[in-house]
């Protein structure tokens, strides 16, 4: 529902104009969330992670413009350049061009949302443009290759042999993230009530609220069922398919920090490098593997839940055996003798 400030066009510049000149990072984050419902393409689809990143970047920039009593910057007398030398701070602070751009994008949706409220005549971030990667995409994000995948896999039981609830629960994160290739907000928001054993899918609450149909093999047929009768004697208090085992939330659903803590200590113990500490590792390493075994990019699109095949093809240069097996294809040609 419209919250009752910003229902009208008085009421939003009122609101706005007073968030603005305090610099009321609640208020704001309030009509950024509300613009974005209303007016961005995406309207009400849009995902709760988004919103939260984009509250993150809102009170980051807010911060850089100092405080509300006394700022260096006040929200109704920004130039472009401020922006600029926001996008330099947080660069020189060790964030990668891809989390500048995303703070980026957040702030201008916020100089949009004030824009609505009539707080600006216009967006002064509007000719600001992101940092380029140095990297291209497919060589910056890496995958796992389908052996130390194999052996990230075998190492819930070897680390946990007398704890079989943790072990196969940590097994089935793994496995939903490298083989079904599962957003991190899509792992956690499982239901139990999500799978369908017998027909072999699982129902997928995807970006955007998009919702999906997963197929499921037989290994992870096996999983969930060896998960689900070991989550049915540690008395879970939430729907949720994954659940802490923490002493804090014994019960609850899992959180996006803790599932990426579990990854993160696996990849540690394989010795992996930080570069790869995420869950999303995971999912390129599933977008890399059923590339592989297709070489059919609508396959990847739609186990993945991406849009247009063209967010996919970043799995086809991922995947080196692909170029590997081109030059030498390449190579055999000439060979031939004409």
């Amino acid at each position: 529902m419209l919250a009752s400030r910003w229902a009208s066009g008085a009421n939003r510049r009122r609101e706005g104009l007073r968030a603005a000149y305090q610099q009321d990072a609640d208020a704001l984050t309030d009509l950024l969330h509300t613009y974005l419902r209303l007016k961005s393409v995406k309207g009400g689809r849009i995902s709760d992670l988004t919103l939260s990143h984009y509250a993150e970047s809102l009170r980051k920039f807010l911060a850089f413009a100092g405080p509300p009593d006394s700022p260096r910057h006040a929200l109704n007398q920004l130039e472009a350049e401020v922006f600029e030398v926001w996008l330099l701070t947080l660069q020189a602070q060790g964030l990668s061009a891809s989390s500048v751009k995303r703070h980026l994008y957040g702030v201008r949706n916020l100089m949009r949302a004030l824009v609505w409220a009539g707080v600006l005549d216009a967006d002064p971030s509007a000719s600001v443009r992101p940092p380029a990667e140095s990297e291209a995409a497919h060589t910056r994000k890496m995958a796992l290759s389908a052996a130390t995948f194999k052996a990230l896999l075998a190492l819930p039981e070897q680390q946990h042999p007398h704890d079989p609830g943790l072990a196969s629960r940590d097994q089935l994160l793994l496995l939903l993230g490298g083989q079904l290739g599962l957003r991190a907000a899509e792992l956690i928001g499982l239901n139990v009530d999500d799978l369908e054993l017998t027909l072999g899918h699982l129902t997928v609450r995807g970006k955007g609220r998009k919702v999906r149909q997963v197929p499921l093999t037989a290994r992870m047929v096996s999983a969930l069922r060896r998960w689900l009768v070991l989550r049915g004697g540690l008395d879970a208090v939430s729907p949720a398919l994954l659940i802490s085992l923490s002493h804090r939330n014994i019960g609850g659903r899992l959180s996006t920090k803790g599932a990426r803590d579990i990854a993160q200590r696996y990849y540690q113990a394989l010795g992996l490098p930080p570069s790869v500490w995420g869950l999303h590792t995971l999912r390129r390493t599933a977008g890399t593997q059923l590339y592989r075994a297709t070489r059919d990019l609508h396959v990847v699109a739609d186990v993945l839940g991406h849009a247009s095949v063209n967010t996919s093809a970043i799995y086809a240069k991922m995947d080196v055996s692909v170029r590997r097996e081109a030059l030498a294809a390449a190579e055999a040609l000439g060979d031939v003798e004409v």
